[in-house]
């Protein structure tokens, strides 16, 4: 029987080396997640230091890298949607039992979507780890979102064919998509206009209550579909834009 969830890759950090692991979670399609409905949600997690504490010393930066999201300093300032002290806490404490199974490769087509980074940017992980994950969900499609855009240079075209760029201003996002990127934008509660009509489109799920399964603007990163962007939204909204 498929476990529901397990861990599909660890090894170093690809943006700064330190050790990581990449954990899958709602592998038989059971999600709590109210918002993506029921899709496989990975998480990105150093090995040594649970996220809380690796938020509190700075270490989430090796699967974060220069996210504005994390704070200035531990928890302060901060304004990531996820509340590491639930789902990345209770995650970590379980593969640090050593009893989680491990799947490298999921040897069959996926029956649900896929998430990439339900927390940590996925380019912490080497694509080819995700490869096998990406291609078996081809039918059922996946969402991705990184940070890392603007600092990996050669590596835009591989990736941005997988994942999107999350960006939160319009000056990013222009950035962004003169460098071939699809964009995912967070933005203020009072300033919801898109950036240029039709190249950017309000998330539906947040604004008409449907899931990321249902609703699939995300899947993919085809350069004629248009961008996304998203009120500030979780546990860190209310330190947006102050």
């Amino acid at each position: 029987m498929t476990p529901n969830t397990a861990e599909i890759w660890r090894g170093p950090s690809e943006i700064d080396g330190a050790p990581i692991v990449l954990v899958a979670s709602g592998l038989r399609g059971t999600s709590d997640n109210r918002k993506t409905g029921p899709m496989i949600q990975t998480w990105v997690l150093r090995q040594d230091v649970s996220p809380v504490d690796a938020i509190r010393s700075g270490a989430d930066a090796s699967i974060c890298g220069a996210c504005p999201h994390r704070g200035s300093s531990g928890f302060s300032g901060r304004t990531c949607y996820v509340n590491v002290g639930q789902a990345p806490a209770s995650i970590w404490r379980s593969w640090k039992r050593g009893t989680m199974p491990v799947v490298a490769n999921p040897g069959a087509r996926l029956r649900h979507p896929l998430r990439l980074g339900a927390y940590g940017d996925p380019l912490a992980v080497p694509l080819d780890a995700w490869r096998p994950w990406i291609d078996a969900a081809a039918d059922v499609g996946r969402t991705g979102y990184t940070h890392q855009w603007a600092t990996i240079g050669r590596r835009v075209p591989e990736w941005c064919r997988y994942v999107m760029a999350s960006c939160d201003s319009a000056a990013e996002t222009m950035l962004a998509w003169g460098l071939g990127w699809r964009t995912f934008r967070v933005h203020r509660r009072d300033d919801a206009a898109p950036i240029r009509p039709r190249a950017e489109v309000e998330c539906i799920a947040e604004s008409h209550n449907r899931t990321c399964a249902d609703c699939r603007l995300c899947f993919g990163a085809h350069p004629s579909a248009p961008s996304i962007r998203i009120a500030a939204h979780g546990a860190g909204a209310g330190n947006f834009g102050r």
